[in-house]
């Protein structure tokens, strides 16, 4: 008997049974977000208020920087929540210790390599050693 989500219509999607895994895009458009979060684009409210100071009704200067704050904040949030969902989904995977170096390589690499993998080998690119 095939394991596999049966629909209405008597067909299968063996597909559908499959987890998605983490996303690096996700995880990485969530890393931005909060890095847009942390940038103080509030210092730009005075420029920004005083360019449009020839408007016949110009916002102050706190209006301005409320403004950017509020969007900052929102963009922050959506920020945490993305990659809130990926770090989860990592963490859920890859033991307790590893979780870390597992997100930073998903960041990184755009997959979670483990050590059995090219490139974490210590010895990788040494000759061999010949005992005398």
């Amino acid at each position: 008997m095939e394991s596999g989500i049966y629909m209405r219509d008597g067909s299968s999607s063996p597909a559908d049974t499959k987890s998605a895994g983490p996303s690096p895009l996700r995880l990485r458009v969530g890393v931005f977000l909060i890095l847009l979060w942390i940038v103080p684009f509030w210092l730009l409210a005075e420029p920004i208020a005083h360019s449009l100071s020839g408007l016949s009704n110009p916002p102050s200067v706190v209006a301005v920087t409320t403004a950017i704050v509020v969007v900052q904040t929102i963009l922050g949030l959506l920020g945490f929540w993305v990659a809130g969902t990926q770090v989860k989904s990592i963490i859920k995977g890859s033991a307790k210790l590893r979780a870390i170096g597992a997100i930073w390589s998903m960041l990184l690499h755009g997959e979670i390599r483990g050590q059995g993998d090219v490139g974490d080998d210590a010895n990788e690119g040494r000759p061999p050693r010949e005992d005398a």
